[in-house]
């Protein structure tokens, strides 16, 4: 009898110990699935954004590239700066005597930004294109 007394007592006293530590233990892990949650839909919409900005950014190249009047002045630039340090490069090495007069600022800088787009940077676009697809799949 006072076994029973004991045990029912110890039983009283145990059991919501128990069930608040179980209680505990659960919103805990509630809380961790909810972070996952949240982790998960925040680079759901980071993913989402960031192929949207590449979708943005490709029109508008495609934009620029198929204007016919943006083609023209590339051209044309492109040529009038061509042909300006062809000359320098044809005068200097062959001696010719041209006295090709330097640009005045800021066209000389414009000039050189120009023939390195042309020169440099035309070539390497698929190199640098390649690397940056790569880049953005890792």
């Amino acid at each position: 009898m006072l076994a029973s007394l004991i045990i029912g007592f110890l039983k009283g006293l145990i059991g919501p110990i128990t069930q608040a530590i179980s209680d505990i233990k659960i919103q805990a892990l509630k809380s961790q699935v909810e972070g996952f949650q949240n982790a998960v839909q925040a680079d759901t919409e980071l993913g989402k954004a960031f192929l949207n900005a590449q979708i943005e950014t490709n029109k508008i190249k495609l934009a620029q590239q198929a204007s016919p009047g943006m083609r023209r002045i590339t051209i044309g630039a492109g040529t009038i700066v061509l042909i300006y340090f062809g000359a320098i490069v044809g005068d200097s090495i062959g001696h010719f005597g041209w006295n090709i007069a330097k640009l005045p600022p800021p066209w000389d800088g414009y000039a050189w930004i120009i023939l390195q787009s042309f020169v440099v940077l035309t070539p390497a676009q698929p190199l640098i294109s390649a690397a940056a697809a790569w880049l953005s799949r890792r």
